[in-house]
């Protein structure tokens, strides 16, 4: 007994002198319920029995980490939720429904400005399943000289570093935001969504903004920004003061009165599988900030755009394409793309301080009517890159020009290469030129139909018929353009230029290996109606493989001893090696082996993977060996059966004891379509 009363007076001590401010920190994890119909202020909202009928106790209250905030499906409330507290990555606090039914709604409308779901200054929020609308019943979009207010569905807004915001699967629509708004708080960030690090010290990490339906708002449909900016120079990206870890997925923006999705001042971000519909319905005569465009970073870095669809956006004073990489940015990548229908066109390139552009395996089709394909505006950011498009002009479109260049040009170069200009118009070419200069590196090309006489020299073009699938057959989705594939024998396959670095994979998948010739345009898959193809990997070099293992090298000694063969891959030590493949749907394969002697041919196997993870070991045959000089057979090797469906990788392994006594000459890779 006395050493039990004892242990406990030592547990009381180690608390209390425990260090000042060192607290043990638990979740509190308490459900909170909001019945607009059912519920009463004076209960404790703690249960579906005794909720809270408006949001007056909930804007009072400072949550906890893990707690819940739950709206009965259903409900109406016209009035702001603005919840306090913040939660921790591990027990983030959330705003959420509960039972069946619509949505339960938040209508801000009543407010004379601000935002229907507010957060200010705190971390850890999910903020899901909600239906927001704030309109003021008037019109606010202000005119040449005189703004209107900022009005938004969700806002979360910080001055200090916050992070960890998740906005996801709400309904967000009729938000009279503002276009016109003067000073630092900037028209382009209020609207649907909208998540914003104000003055010189605000800034966001881990912002998640996916699965949400933004209609009709005005002026952004969904923006994350920093304002940072205003306060720094606004000519050189500085990651160093840049928000991180923002994704932006999976989102529906539609009918908006500028801008569709708007990234500024973040670095890394991903805007992927985003659909933008009718951005651009509003201008102001005599504003001179009427230009918009569908998707678009400004002032961010290494940002990647891709698997986004964007069309009918509109073209007033200016701009209007699907895509735009604008002022102050560094190392964007805009790829896998769907851009249709946009009176601007596929995409804006704004020339001043930006660099490091890569437009890749996009598909542009019947836009650019007021505009151009591909439009350069004052300037062309320093070291773009454009390759691999696939670009359809119907014999609708009219004057569309490809090429097109907006305000001054510059000195800077780009390259445009393996791009596919399907051209039906009548348009011409406007490049960027300075003093009678035409700017741009042109290489392997194919421009078909109408053939301006200012196209583009290219000593590698081709002017025949690409033989797409069905050309023009694209609809809404971007899986409807499965019309811009290739046939058999299309002289765009397999035509184009090797391209470093190139992304590893065409618009619909398919695997693009560093060693290969690709295909022009952003299809590079079997031609239709052909089943397979086959890639012959002599191994004098590592561009056709994948990977390797560091102890594969390149042995070209004695080559009368192996038939001739001047290049072979053998182990340097006897540690187990292997090279690795990678292509899309790897049907079988032959691989001519060496061996001195013919011992150990065992220890030579195959493996076959979906996605460099999971191995399979094939089951194989090989011939008799035959022997070359002083003791070297050759033998081939292929497997019993074709290869598992979905084989993306193929790994040969050597683990004999002699490093040099197994050699691999040659390997000779089917896929099929």
């Amino acid at each position: 007994m006395k050493k039990r009363v004892l242990s406990l007076f030592l547990v009381l001590a180690m608390l209390l002198t425990l260090p000042t401010g060192l607290k043990m920190v638990q979740a509190s994890s308490k459900v909170y319920y909001v019945d607009s119909v059912s519920g009463s202020d004076s209960n404790n909202g703690l249960s579906e029995s005794t909720p809270w009928r408006t949001f007056a106790n909930v804007n009072a209250t400072t949550f906890q980490p893990g707690d819940k905030i739950l709206l009965k499906c259903g409900g109406v409330w016209n009035e702001q939720l603005y919840p306090k507290g913040s939660g921790t990555s591990n027990s983030p606090i959330t705003i959420s429904s509960y039972g069946t039914g619509n949505r339960p709604v938040i209508n801000g409308g009543s407010l004379s400005q601000g935002a229907a779901v507010y957060l200010y200054n705190q971390s850890h929020w999910i903020i899901e399943n909600l239906e927001v609308t704030n309109d003021s019943g008037v019109d606010n979009s202000g005119t040449a000289t005189t703004p209107g207010v900022p009005r938004y569905g969700i806002l979360v807004e910080n001055d200090k570093l916050q992070s960890g915001i998740t906005i996801r699967n709400n309904y967000v629509h009729n938000v009279n935001g503002a276009f016109n708004l003067v000073g630092i708080m900037d028209a382009h960030i209020n609207g649907g969504i909208s998540v914003r690090a104000s003055g010189f010290n605000g800034k966001w990490n881990n912002v998640l903004i996916e699965n949400n339906t933004v209609q009709n708002v005005g002026r952004t449909g969904i923006v994350a920004w920093q304002d940072r900016y205003f306060f720094l120079s606004q000519t050189s990206p500085d990651r160093a003061y840049m928000g991180t870890g923002l994704i932006i997925r999976n989102n529906t923006v539609s009918n908006l009165d500028s801008d569709g999705i708007l990234v500024r001042g973040f670095v890394g971000s991903v805007i992927e599988y985003n659909v933008c519909q009718s951005a651009g319905l509003k201008m102001i005569p005599g504003f001179d900030m009427n230009s918009c465009a569908g998707i678009w970073p400004l002032a961010s870095a290494d940002t990647v755009i891709q698997y986004n669809e964007a069309y009918d956006t509109r073209c007033n004073d200016t701009d209007g394409q699907g895509f735009d990489v604008d002022l102050g940015n560094d190392n964007t990548i805009v790829q896998y793309n769907y851009s249709h229908d946009n009176e601007g066109g596929f995409i804006l390139l704004m020339g001043g301080y930006n660099s490091n552009v890569k437009i890749r395996y996009n598909i542009s089709q019947n836009e650019g009517n007021k505009k151009g394909i591909f439009t350069f505006s004052w300037g062309t950011p320093v070291n773009t890159e454009i390759y691999n498009n696939t670009i359809y002009i119907g014999p609708d479109c009219g004057a569309v020009r490809p090429i097109y260049t907006d305000g001054d040009a510059s000195t800077n170069n780009y390259t445009f290469k393996n791009n596919i200009i399907y051209n039906l118009g009548s348009g011409d070419y406007e490049l960027p030129t300075v003093n009678g200069v035409k700017y741009g590196t042109f290489s392997h090309n194919l421009f078909y139909g109408n053939h301006p006489e200012n196209e583009p020299a290219d000593a590698n073009k081709l002017t025949c018929d690409p033989m797409f699938e069905n050309p023009g057959s694209g609809g809404i989705g971007i899986t409807s353009v499965d019309g811009y594939k290739l046939k058999e024998g299309s002289p765009a396959l397999s035509s184009g230029t090797p391209i470093a670095n190139n992304g590893g994979k065409d618009y619909w998948g398919n695997i693009i290996s560093p060693g290969e010739t690709p295909s022009r345009g952003a299809y590079h898959g079997s031609g239709t109606g052909s089943t397979e193809k086959t890639i012959v990997d002599t191994l004098d070099n590592w561009n056709y493989t994948y990977s390797h293992t560091s102890n594969m090298v390149f042995d070209s000694t004695n080559p009368s001893y192996f038939n001739g063969d001047t290049s072979r891959v053998k182990r340097s030590n006897s540690s187990t090696g292997n090279i690795i493949y990678n292509y899309s749907n790897i049907k079988t394969f032959v691989a001519d082996i060496y061996k001195f002697g013919t011992t150990d041919l065992s220890k030579v196997k195959f493996y076959a993977s979906p996605d460099n993870v999971t191995w399979t070991l094939v089951s194989t045959t090989y011939t008799t060996p035959v022997l070359t000089e002083n003791a070297w057979y050759s033998t081939t090797f292929t497997p019993v059966s074709n290869l598992p469906p979905g084989t993306n990788y193929l790994k040969v392994e050597l683990t004999d004891s002699n490093a040099w006594a197994t050699q691999i000459g040659q390997m000779s890779i089917t896929c099929s379509d």
